[in-house]
């Protein structure tokens, strides 16, 4: 279980798990992994090429597809352990991954709006990140979100038709035939959620009928569209996880280009004059240094990335100075514009005898909140499962139901929240400040879409499985308004920390090609770049980004 300032959380009992055994010997003869002491000592001798940092979604994308030059000689390194375990390749296992070793267990700073609460913030740590341990849903995001990204960093190859494009080339589609949409020969395999279990099919007429158009997929022409209901996408294959570095950098592994380290975490950014010439890592217990010839590109998602750019000195010169870190760049945006959805579970007492299925598992997606005019991102995303989610602090004041299931509905919000050092040492845990709620208005809209969830959990095709009590009950708005004070929570879907923009965008930290402002050769590649949150989940963006990088990179 993770530790943080000498707290220690679980998010697993938000859900009652059946934990049986899982067969991962398969997993186990094909990882090669190269972590131990003495591969550690033959690569910090060596000089790479380039230096990926961090092996989630993005990390892992980038340093496969690069890779794939046997000329190119590329360090992946990664904080976690590797990804051999049950946990990882059943998907239905993801939550017993929270609080893990495989989490890097983050707490929040109260919130102020949140009823002074500390969040627990899970971001994946291992091979494969956040895809090793998320519950493997595949969300390219909405045309908006592309279109408004490439407005505003200037550069038209970052806009919907353009990653269209991207996400064609990774995909192996294995749903219905959507040749203008959907890839047939890429490196990932995304498939619809299958088989639908009833109690999903339910969840979708009820949609229906509250006025959510049903769509074959929730990446195909729901995408381009304001609103909707779908089967989810998801990255498994025959029962397994397929995670991006299962995908594009485990097949790769016996390539004498290719070097992966895990239980490796960088500290900090190594430079020579202005450019960056590598990191500095603790591997085996010791400080040691990488060095890498032609750049350095971080991946290590929304907080530890911004947490390494100002511990290599880069960041807001004001905050940098207080912690007692020379700054080398002042840019204000670093660990500013913290975004997520915020989510809220909707929980409803399950009828006697109602055939539920696995509490973790969430086959279909609602997506709403857009003003119905010119098709624009969706404001909510919402799913659902067959548990109990619940904070500790709702579970306290309203009482869990022993059979029940949730509608997990996620926010786009307003406001913003914050990473910021707490000093200037490594290993210390970073202040992230959630912002939830902040804006007023943010409320009020959480208000509208729980009223929605409501009205599609009282339709006729959920009453077999809706029971006599709803938490917190038909109340007032003020009612309403209290439990999600208490209830609200992450989506863990953290982004925009290091957003891109033009240069003349003074809260911009990379260009539109991703390169660090202000420095050379260090680039950025994951959900930090992202100005405001997707859609809906953030692996299938980080994917994307991560292979716009590699293209960047080999030009």
């Amino acid at each position: 279980m993770a530790s943080v300032g000498g707290e220690r959380q679980s998010h697993t009992g938000l859900w009652n798990l059946d934990k049986g055994a899982s067969n991962v010997d398969e997993l186990q003869r094909q990882t090669q992994a190269r972590s131990s002491a003495d591969q550690a000592g033959r690569a910090i001798e060596e000089e790479f090429d380039v230096i990926v940092c961090g092996a989630g979604s993005a990390g892992s994308t980038v340093a496969g597809l690069l890779a794939a030059d046997e000329d190119l000689r590329v360090l992946l390194l990664e904080a976690g352990p590797d990804d051999v375990d049950g946990r990882v390749c059943d998907p239905d296992r993801w939550p017993e991954n929270l609080g893990s070793e495989r989490d890097w267990g983050y707490l929040t700073a109260p919130g102020a709006q949140i009823d002074d609460r500390r969040l627990f913030y899970s971001m994946g740590k291992g091979l494969g990140g956040g895809s090793s341990i998320n519950v493997g849903v595949w969300s390219r995001g909405h045309r908006s979100d592309w279109d408004e990204l490439a407005a505003g960093c200037a550069d038209p190859r970052w806009d919907y038709r353009s990653m269209l494009e991207v996400y064609r080339e990774l995909e192996t589609w294995r749903g219905r035939p959507d040749p203008e949409r959907r890839g047939k020969a890429g490196p990932m395999h995304i498939q619809p959620a299958q088989p639908l279990d009833p109690f999903f099919a339910a969840m979708l007429a009820g949609a229906e009928s509250a006025g959510l158009a049903r769509y074959d997929s929730p990446n195909g022409e729901l995408a381009e569209r304001g609103s909707g209901c779908a089967v989810r996408d998801e990255i498994v294959e025959d029962g397994t996880r397929r995670s991006p570095y299962r995908a594009m950098v485990s097949p790769r592994l016996g390539q004498r280009n290719l070097t992966v380290l895990t239980q490796t975490m960088v500290t900090k950014v190594v430079f020579e004059g202005n450019r960056a010439v590598g990191v500095e890592a603790v591997s085996g217990g010791r400080l040691v240094r990488f060095r890498a010839a032609h750049e350095v590109v971080l991946s290590l998602g929304a907080v530890q990335t911004p947490k390494i750019l100002m511990q290599s000195g880069i960041g807001p010169a004001g905050h940098l100075e207080q912690v007692g870190i020379a700054v080398r760049q002042n840019l204000r945006g670093v660990g500013a514009n913290l975004d997520d959805h915020m989510l809220v579970g909707c929980v409803w007492e399950a009828k006697a005898a109602a055939q539920l299925p696995p509490p973790p598992r969430a086959q279909a997606v609602c997506f709403w909140g857009s003003d119905g005019g010119r098709a624009q991102s969706p404001k909510f995303v919402m799913y659902s499962g067959a548990s109990a989610f619940m904070s500790p602090e709702a579970e306290a004041r309203y009482g869990r139901p022993e059979a029940a299931f949730t509608f997990l509905l996620g926010m786009r919000l307003r406001s913003r929240g914050s990473v910021r050092l707490a000093d200037a040492d490594a290993a210390s845990a970073p202040v992230i400040e959630t912002g939830y709620l902040d804006e007023p208005d943010d409320l009020r809209d959480a208000i509208e879409a729980y009223r929605f969830a409501e009205e599609i959990a009282h339709s006729e095709a959920m009453s077999p499985y809706r029971g006599s009590r709803a938490i917190p009950g038909k109340g007032s708005d003020a009612e309403l308004a209290a439990y999600l004070r208490t209830a609200a929570n992450t989506f863990w879907h953290q982004c925009g920390t290091a957003r891109v923009g033009i240069d003349t965008d003074a809260d911009a930290v990379v260009d539109s090609e991703l390169r660090v402002r202000g420095v050379e050769a260090l680039r950025i590649a994951d959900a930090s770049v992202l100005p405001r949150v997707t859609s809906g989940n953030t692996m299938a963006p980080c994917v994307a980004i991560g292979s716009r990088a590699a293209d960047l990179i080999r030009g």
